[in-house]
């Protein structure tokens, strides 16, 4: 019997005996004389300790990382009206399912109450469920649903179990609620459908929607008390004024202030205690939070919008637990109410979309990837240092938006110095909770005074970050533990300004508009965040005076670069020799050309240090970014450790070997790619490049080669209604036209999923180009104006009327005519030698498996970026056959390659544009030897059957009965073709694990 099932049994035994225990009592548990304490210390304790979890850190775990946070027991006094959840119950540090404990006597299983109470817990901290016992029942709640005062105790109860049946279904509780179903994942996975109806509405959804109401009632109110305002000016009342009602509400859920001290002020409405209750915080708290201007002018009416602000944060009208509610869940809020502003307009004061965001989607980074990449910098910055090590080291975020960054530093250096003064200084540290404990409040308050630092372009988000890290600092407080005046001034530590861009590179002028900020000689030890994604068509559209200052300072400004290039180039500046920088950036940064200098910079400074890379997992919510975590150091490197994260939810739990890290010498990294190969992978992406040569090498450069851009496809491509001998009819803005048919070519349309480029269909043109060139020798000739007009009227004819489009300037002709008569030019005069070849492979630049087409008429495809084709043509002393070529780069090792070299994006769909097909290895032939020679010839002969057959299954699609047999012999001939093609590559058993792109990249 095995040790798992031993021990499955020993906590059977136990649990009949706690079971045992309670009955044996049960009539004095069930008074009121036997309280909470004495049945969490009896039974809840044991209870959970039985499903695994570790309750009072007997492990010894960092608290950072502490298994359950457990509240000492509810104190009597006038300020401690409400309380945290009793138990909390972590992956990590990440929050899973709150219990709240209540006594035998409250009948938890009919009380509404309780039930509320436990579910307003759940949903303000964003939890799937969350557990209410008084051990007589358990019962589980669903906490994604708001909750309205009408409910009864069995709205979003899922399960209610009765203590006699624990042991009948211990194996579904723990399933539920044990410690190792949060830890492998098992846990999200029972609750799956949970999360989806939180992701359809949160908290996040429900706050923002509030908040957003609250500055239309109060901008109207403020506005309307003085019309001199301009909108930037309102914009930073209002987020003021909510600022403040929310951060006394919050104190008053934390104990910090009475509660309902702002509910009696509306009630009553009693203005003039409002206002002193802010002239009384700004003195106690001295924030700078409460001393907003025309408080005199606007709080002094019966119909003030403050009223109706203020209802709505008290329970009913407000489902939210502010005891719960953590600064990072108000952060994320922040972080989406920043996109939009008030505006001042004829018909009253609306909310628009700030200019930076127009067409843009405002993502927040989920708080365990924050986690993460705090975990490889702060963290490693504070191993082995001492408390004074730590304080004197500076952390930023020089794009910090509402701070959720900072927060979870604060945090966790809040957590790293309590366990340092565990071991060394226990006088530093305050008892917070069950066998926990917080800093004494003079060094929280040092933490975030000389170690937080953060920069941001947004006056708005910064004040936000301010105010939550205020709020973070408050955390765990009360009124009797805080000093007077209870905060310090943080405007020197959170800073509005443009990080990038330093007073010296700019004039006068543009000194308002840009407000430039000097870091002067401030160096960081740790710089972390997630730094704005914005193209360079963005950049010039939306911060124009900006965008040229970029292209000029830093070095990764190249080509089409994104701004977070930027951001990474200014923090390696920022940081100290042996600082860390981690960020969240798009994946791509490893392979795209535009960020080749940045590339090279990282390497030649030898700054790279690890990089998690998440493949087609998708981290931002409803979007679509493929991303990785980048962690840079300030001292040399002479190693890249590399991680690719096949499933989201194992990273979560850590449930990956990072023991053995994979790694690469920087010095084999290729400024135009990082090609970064998996460990286990590495020795068979070595012994395929061994046995192989890049396919330019195979078909030379020159014959790697993008379409046609003619610049004005819907001037120049047409699908015929007809054709003879001479001419080709066509439609074109409902006039039916006819040109001369010498010049025009064959050419290929993508339809849609009616698309027929594949790789066994065979291949024919969809549609017709009109062709202005002919051939002279060995090149392409244009024909001139006068050529047209003689021997081509019908063409010149339709040209002309289209001549006003293909004349635009904007059209981008080059190189630029030379003459005013060349205007029906192409845009490009790219690949028009090459094209009308006797075959060539095609390849959609964005495509994925089976997308190599072999075209035998001489067929014009079009480039223009991933929308694009490429083609290959092979020489013609070439010893290799186009089906060989055509079979090897179908396979999954080329697919493979393919995807190591070229972006991948979601479902397997890799942009394989010219550099990255000159690249792909091509399996060696050694002609000389007869048995490669006939391997060769086997490959070819049946890639060319297949075509053949699907050619014929195409044709007999309506007929079952004529389209079995073809679909056999097409099945039968494709597992002998991928037989040898093992067979060639002679991995033996390590042939399984090449990875099969479309499978790795599908959609999550």
């Amino acid at each position: 019997m095995s040790g798992e099932v031993i021990g499955y049994k020993m906590k059977l035994e136990k649990l009949k005996e706690l079971i045992k225990k309670y009955e044996s009592n049960r009539d004095t548990y069930l008074t009121n004389a036997y309280n909470e304490t004495q049945l969490r210390t009896d039974f809840l304790d044991p209870l959970f300790n039985l499903l695994g979890w570790d309750i009072v850190n007997n492990q010894g775990k960092p608290t950072n990382e502490r298994e359950v946070l457990v509240e000492e027991s509810l104190k009597t006094g006038v300020l401690l009206n409400t309380k945290k959840p009793d138990y909390t119950f972590r992956l990590f540090s990440q929050r899973k399912f709150f219990l709240e404990a209540k006594k035998p006597s409250v009948k938890i299983d009919s009380d509404n109450d309780p039930a509320k109470q436990i579910r307003r817990y759940g949903f303000t901290a964003k939890l799937k469920i969350s557990v209410l016992s008084n051990f007589e029942y358990l019962a589980i709640y669903d906490c994604s649903r708001k909750v309205d005062e009408t409910d009864d105790v069995n709205y979003s109860r899922i399960k209610l179990y009765h203590y006699s049946e624990y042991l009948d279904y211990f194996e579904d509780i723990n399933k539920e609620l044990g410690k190792d179903s949060v830890y492998d994942g098992t846990f999200d996975e029972h609750w799956s459908d949970i999360e989806d109806q939180i992701r359809l509405s949160s908290v996040d959804d429900l706050f923002l929607t509030q908040i957003n109401d609250w500055r239309l009632i109060l901008g109207n109110t403020i506005y309307q008390h003085n019309r001199n305002l301009d909108s930037t000016t309102l914009n930073d009342i209002v987020q003021s004024y909510i600022n403040s009602i929310i951060f006394l509400r919050v104190c008053e859920d934390r104990n910090i202030e009475q509660y309902k001290t702002l509910l009696n002020f509306a009630d009553n409405k009693d203005f003039s205690a409002l206002l002193e209750k802010f002239v009384d915080a700004d003195t106690k708290f001295n924030a700078g939070l409460f001393n907003q201007p025309y408080n005199q002018e606007i709080i002094n009416n019966s119909h003030s919008a403050f009223w109706e602000v203020i209802h709505q944060l008290y329970y009913p009208e407000s489902t939210f637990s502010f005891s719960v509610f953590a600064s990072d869940i108000l952060g994320n809020i922040y972080e989406i109410f920043l996109a939009e502003r008030l505006e001042i307009t004829e018909e009253g004061i609306i909310l628009t979309k700030k200019p930076e965001h127009l067409d843009r989607d405002i993502v927040t980074t989920p708080t365990h990837i924050i986690q993460d990449i705090l975990r490889q910098t702060v963290l490693e910055f504070c191993r082995d240092k001492t408390d004074q090590e730590i304080l004197n080291g500076s952390f930023a975020d020089i794009a910090c938006g509402s701070g959720a960054f900072l927060l979870e530093t604060y945090q966790l250096l809040h957590d790293t110095l309590v366990d340092y003064y565990l071991e060394n200084n226990p006088e530093n540290i305050i008892p917070n909770g069950v066998n926990s404990y917080k800093l004494k409040f003079e060094i929280k308050t040092s933490i975030l005074v000389n170690c937080i630092y953060g920069v941001d372009k947004d006056f708005n988000a910064v004040e936000a970050c301010k105010f939550g890290l205020l709020l973070k600092l408050l955390e765990g407080e009360t009124n009797d533990s805080i000093p007077s005046p209870a905060l310090p001034n943080i405007d020197a530590n959170i800073n509005y300004g443009n990080s990038l861009i330093d007073f010296k590179v700019i004039t006068n002028q543009s000194v308002e508009s840009i407000n430039p900020f000097d870091f002067e000689d401030k160096k960081f030890d740790v710089i972390v965040g997630n730094p704005p994604y914005m193209a360079t068509e963005h950049m010039r559209q939306l911060i124009p005076l900006e965008y040229p200052i970029y292209s000029k300072e830093y070095y990764s400004a190249f080509k089409q670069y994104d701004k977070y290039f930027l951001f990474i180039e200014r923090g390696l500046n920022l940081l100290t020799e042996n600082g860390y920088l981690g960020y969240i950036v798009p994946s791509k940064l490893t392979k795209v050309g535009a960020a080749k200098r940045l590339r090279e910079m990282l390497v030649e400074k030898g700054a790279l240090s690890k990089i998690f890379s998440f493949g087609a997992n998708q981290i931002f919510k409803n979007k679509t970014t493929y991303t990785c975590l980048l962690i840079l150091r300030g001292s040399s490197q002479t190693n890249l450790e590399y991680t690719e994260v096949d499933s989201l939810k194992d990273w979560e739990v850590r449930n990956y070997d990072s023991s053995i890290p994979d790694s690469v010498s920087l010095d084999e990294l290729d400024n135009e790619r990082w090609v970064l190969v998996p460990g286990h992978l590495k020795g068979i992406y070595l012994e395929i490049l061994s046995k192989s040569s890049p396919l330019e090498n195979i078909v030379g450069s020159d014959n790697i080669y993008n379409g046609i851009q003619t610049s004005a496809n819907s001037i120049y491509i047409h699908r015929a209604l007809k054709e003879d001998e001479d001419f080709i009819y066509f439609l074109k803005d409902g006039v039916e036209w006819k040109i001369e048919r010498a010049l025009t070519k064959p050419y290929f349309k993508t339809v849609g999923s009616s698309n027929s480029l594949n790789t066994y269909r065979p291949f024919e043109p969809n549609s017709f180009v009109i062709y202005p060139y002919y051939k002279s020798g060995d090149s392409i000739e244009f024909i001139d104006i006068e050529t047209l007009q003689e021997f081509y009227p019908y063409l010149y004819e339709y040209l002309n009327s289209y001549k006003y489009v293909l004349s635009n300037p904007k059209r981008d002709v080059k190189p630029t005519p030379q003459t005013e008569n060349e205007w029906y030019r192409y845009g490009r005069h790219q690949s028009l030698d090459k094209c009308d070849v006797p075959a060539k492979i095609i390849v959609g630049v964005l495509s994925q498996g089976d997308k190599y087409a072999i075209d035998y008429h001489g067929t014009l495809i079009s480039s223009g970026g991933t929308a694009g084709y490429c083609m290959i043509t092979l020489p013609d002393d070439s010893k290799y056959s186009i089906y060989y070529i055509q079979a090897i780069l179908n396979s999954k090792y080329s697919e493979w390659f393919s995807g190591l070299y070229g972006e991948v994006f979601r479902g397997g769909y890799i942009a394989r544009g010219t550099k990255v097909l000159k690249k792909l290895p091509i399996r060696i032939i050694n002609f000389e030897k007869e048995n490669e020679r006939l391997m060769h010839d086997q490959i070819a002969d049946l890639q060319r059957r297949l075509i053949t057959l699907q050619g014929q299954i195409d044709q007999n699609a309506g007929n079952r009965r004529a389209l079995a047999p073809f679909v056999s012999h097409f099945r039968n001939h494709k597992t002998r073709l991928d037989n040898l093609l093992r067979e060639l590559y002679g991995l033996g058993e390590r042939d399984n694990l090449v990875p099969l792109i479309s499978e790795i990249y599908a959609a999550n």
